[in-house]
């Protein structure tokens, strides 16, 4: 009598075997459909660790890109005024001449003053999305890590300031004139400092923006390897399970087969 119980046993070995062997098949057919391997709880906490740092490295890169713009744009706000100065200087070089009738030097002066306001408009128009290099000297600060203590800071200059000095210029005569000239190659000298800061500058950001994108291209790497399968390996262990199973339904077969055979024995 106790035949039929033991193969039944074997029967539930068998079948709880080959339950196991098709929920690990499902586990890879869905690895090898999503490329993504299955992780323990130890290294799904690292991936999300290591997933948050990524977001704030691309996060600091783009915060870095923009503050680029606003460095271009006031590079090219303090080219146009070096261009303005350079204008103003050949008028009053004219002016200095001491050939000139005095309606001559009203028209050189008028021409002047129009080229210093134009000053004043390249610095107030020098703004992105608010910020603006060209009218203060406060600047600002750019996150260039995952915390708060990683920072690049960008100095801004106050070309307001020249404007209103070129403002203050006149070359209604030779004197004048003259008096001008040395004033405006004083602007000159500011602007290219200026300029040569934020150059500066927009150098340093690019370097800080590369080594963002390499930490953060070191860290998704690091992320794709404990995430990412071994399509073949998985394929080698999709085609040992595919055996095994087929192999547990041939098994459970001849066991319940067997059983059903020594029942009809003891009927």
């Amino acid at each position: 009598m106790s035949s039929p119980f033991n193969i039944t046993s074997l029967t539930s070995t068998l079948t709880g075997s080959l339950n196991k062997v098709t929920r690990e098949i499902n586990s890879v057919q869905t690895q090898l459909a999503t490329g993504k391997g299955e992780l323990n709880p130890a290294y799904a906490g690292e991936v999300t660790r290591l997933s948050s740092q990524v977001n704030k490295y691309d996060a600091a890169g783009k915060g870095i890109g923009q503050a680029q713009n606003v460095i271009t744009v006031g590079l090219t706000g303090l080219q146009t005024a070096s261009d303005l100065i350079q204008e103003m200087e050949a008028l009053a070089l004219q002016a200095t001449s001491g050939t000139l009738s005095s309606t001559d030097l009203t028209y050189l002066n008028t021409t002047f003053n129009q080229l210093a306001k134009q000053i004043s408009t390249a610095a107030t128009n020098s703004s992105v999305n608010g910020v603006n290099l060209l009218t203060a000297t406060a600047g600002f600060s750019v996150l260039c890590g995952v915390d708060t203590t990683t920072s690049f800071s960008v100095a801004g200059m106050d070309l307001t300031s020249i404007a209103a000095t070129c403002t203050g210029l006149s070359i209604t005569s030779a004197s004048v004139a003259s008096a001008a000239i040395t004033s405006l190659t004083s602007q000159l000298t500011l602007i290219s400092a200026g300029q040569s800061s934020l150059s500066a500058s927009n150098g340093g950001l690019a370097a800080q923006a590369v080594q963002a994108q390499s930490l953060s291209d070191g860290l998704q790497n690091t992320i794709d390897s404990i995430n990412n399968i071994d399509p073949t390996a998985l394929q080698a262990r999709l085609q040992a399970l595919n055996n095994q199973q087929a192999i547990d339904y041939y098994l459970i077969t001849q066991m319940n087969q067997a059983a059903a055979a020594m029942l009809a024995i003891f009927r």
